[in-house]
Order: C-alpha cells, then structure tokens, then sequence
C-alpha cells in the first residue's frame, strides 16, 4: 500500500505524519534500496512499513527505488513525502493513492490562518489575518509565527503584530503610493521594476494603483466628516481593516487637490495603455509624473 502525499510542502508532511501515527510508524527510512527492503521486512511485530522524505532524491535514487516500491505488498504501508514530484514520480502515482494538498491562496490563506490560530487558543483579528496571509513566507514560517503570536498578552493588535513578526512584507501597490506621496521618485519606479519583475501585469497594476488612490480619496472625505472615525467607520471604506487604517493615516496628511490630480494622471495613464501605447510605459510616466509633483504630496 504506497500512498503519496504531493502539493504543499507544510501541509503534505502535515497529513503525512498523521496518517504515519495511525500507523504505527514513527520515523523516516533513509531513501535507498537497502533502507526501504529492510523497513519492508516482516518483523517480530508485523509485516514492516516505510516512511520516505523524496524531497531531495535524484532521478537516479528514484529508479533504484522504483522496483521495490512497486513490489510491496497491499498490506504493507509505505508513505512517500513528495511536495512537487518529478514527471516519472508523478507518472507512477496514477496508479496508486495520491493525496494532494494545494497552498491555500487569497481568501482560502486567510481561512488556513484563522483556523490554525484557532488551534493554539489564539483568536486572530480580521486585519492580522490579512496582514499575515500577505506576508512573503511559506505556511511552515506562518506557522512558527501564529506560535510566536499565541504567546503575546491580549489584546492582538495589528501594530503589535508588525512588531514581533520576522517576515518580509510583500511590495504591495499601496508600497508604490507611499513612495509616491514621498515624493521619491527612485524608489517607486525600483518597486515598480520589482513588480514588474514578479509578473505583474500593467494594466492591472494600474487599477490596482487607482484604486489606491481611490481609496485615499474616501479615507480623505470620511476625515472630513469625522476626524477621529471608530472602526465600524472603517466598513465604509471597502477595504480591510489593515488596508483601511493604513489609507487613513496618509489621508490625514494629504490635500483634496492632491487627490484629484492623482486621480487624474492615473485615469490618463489607463486611456494611454488601454489605447495601444505601451502600457508600462504608461504606468511608468504615471508614477514619475506623480513622485514628482508637489501638488501631490502630504500636505
């Protein structure tokens, strides 16, 4: 009985070891031919079984595995910890039990983060789930950090939070807004070029950059009505909490006037992309027109 656990690293072990206590098996067997026959054989106290990490195996270790595996016994278990397996690994699941755990991404990474907090006792706020599921980390590094965070004093505050947790923040279009309303013009197009380079697309990148405006824009008008909104103000917003409180601090520093122009270049910048011209080529003129316009800029 081969079972193959494939797809998220974190979460493949996860089901591996599991599936591995229920078992009765409690540790790896180096993955060679001579390790894996002998975890194979039957024992005084049953008829053997094999825990394997293929992780770092080559297409030659593979072969020579290969023929053993195909040789065991339905009653026999073996478990095989293969994240991203190769064409031949893959080609020799088909016929066998394959579980598969995708990385959970947008909105199903906010549910992973809230539910694994859970686990530890900890309620983890709307706006730090969302602070955490954009963090550059895999699921193993949030994991470690959910611990780190079960051990803080209530309340979990999202400023707490960015104090204590280790990862890297993304480069992030409200990133590029900040560099802009800094007036620093070499760092915006050096996070644009690194957005660029991670795969971006322009025009979307250019909605995503009016839409931050845009809601600069709203978090402008509510400071007007209220200068010191509540968080149920937040809702009115359209953004999550983290992203509403970040757009209310710059507000707090801008100008109506700001506003409108910013808004204006973005929208010109959109009609030249969508009208043939280069289109990043017209998010970069966009950005470099708005870092160094002084009308937009904290007031």
């Amino acid at each position: 009985m081969v079972i193959a656990f494939t797809g998220d690293p974190f979460l493949a072990r996860e089901a591996l070891l599991e599936e591995a206590r229920l078992l009765g098996l409690s540790r790896f067997t180096d993955p060679t031919p001579e390790a894996l026959a002998e975890a194979l054989a039957p024992g005084l106290f049953g008829g053997g079984g094999a825990m394997l990490d293929l992780r770092e195996v080559s297409e030659g270790e593979w072969k020579a595995l290969k023929p053993i595996l195909e040789g065991v016994p339905e009653g026999v278990p073996v478990l095989l910890l293969d994240p991203r397996p190769s064409p031949s690994r893959a080609a020799f699941y088909r016929g066998r039990e394959r579980r598969d755990f995708p990385t959970p991404k947008g909105k199903d990474l906010v549910r992973h983060l809230e539910n694994r907090a859970r686990r530890l006792g900890l309620r983890l706020p709307s706006g730090v789930a969302q602070y955490l599921a954009a963090l550059e980390a895999d699921l193993e590094a949030l994991e470690r950090e959910l611990e780190k965070l079960a051990l803080l004093p209530p309340p979990l505050t999202l400023e707490k939070v960015e104090m204590v947790v280790a990862l890297k923040p993304p480069i992030t279009g409200f990133d590029l807004v900040r560099a802009v309303l800094e007036k620093n013009p070499k760092e915006a197009l050096a996070r644009l070029k690194r957005l660029k380079e991670e795969g971006e697309e322009p025009l979307k990148l250019l909605g995503a950059f009016a839409w931050q405006f845009g809601l600069l824009s709203r978090a402008y008008f509510l400071l007007q009505e209220n200068p010191r909104p509540k968080e149920a103000d937040l809702a009115r917003l359209g953004a999550h909490p983290y992203a509403a409180k970040k757009a209310l601090e710059e507000a707090r520093r801008l100008s109506e006037e700001a506003l409108r122009q910013a808004l204006t270049t973005l929208i010109e910048a959109e009609r030249r992309a969508k009208e043939g011209k280069d289109p990043w080529l017209a998010l970069e003129m966009a950005v470099l027109s708005l870092a160094v316009d002084q009308r937009v800029s904290p007031g």
